[in-house]
């Protein structure tokens, strides 16, 4: 079985829909009506992501441009940064876990320290994550 994106996003908007309107909807609408104002949601939910998607591709074309007459290490800079910092990371988080069992020196890590962690690799590999499913969606649609 493979992964369809666009059937995740569906999915996903769906729960979204359903959640909100079975807490925020009154008892008294008719199914139809809550049908309706679901479908809404689904709607909703599905163009944030594609605006959030075109924001994240604007900024990427912007930074393209930005650098077309910048020397080659900043380009390289460009590129790289975040991967070197997302594995950089995604290697530390391992690390602690790996280390205790393995007999290894543990690093001391603080709570921002785990927090800047998480963000860094949710935002690296999630964010990456969201920007194939919508380009595939894309790309289904055209």
């Amino acid at each position: 079985m493979s992964f369809d994106p666009v059937t995740a996003v569906i999915d996903f908007a769906t729960k979204i829909g359903e959640k909100v309107a079975d807490k925020y909807l009154p008892p008294s609408m008719s199914e139809k009506e809550k049908f309706e104002a679901r479908l809404e949601i689904q709607k909703a939910a599905i163009e944030e992501y594609k605006t959030a998607i075109a924001d994240v591709q604007g900024a990427r074309e912007l930074a393209g441009k930005e650098s077309d007459g910048a020397p080659g290490w900043t380009k390289v800079l460009t590129v790289t940064h975040r991967p070197i910092w997302s594995f950089a990371m995604l290697g530390i988080f391992g690390w602690t876990i790996i280390a205790p069992y393995a007999g290894f020196p543990q690093i001391p890590l603080t709570e921002i320290h785990k927090e800047v962690m998480i963000v860094v690799i949710t935002f690296y590999f999630g964010g990456r994550s969201v920007e194939k499913i919508f380009s595939t969606i894309k790309d289904k649609k055209e």
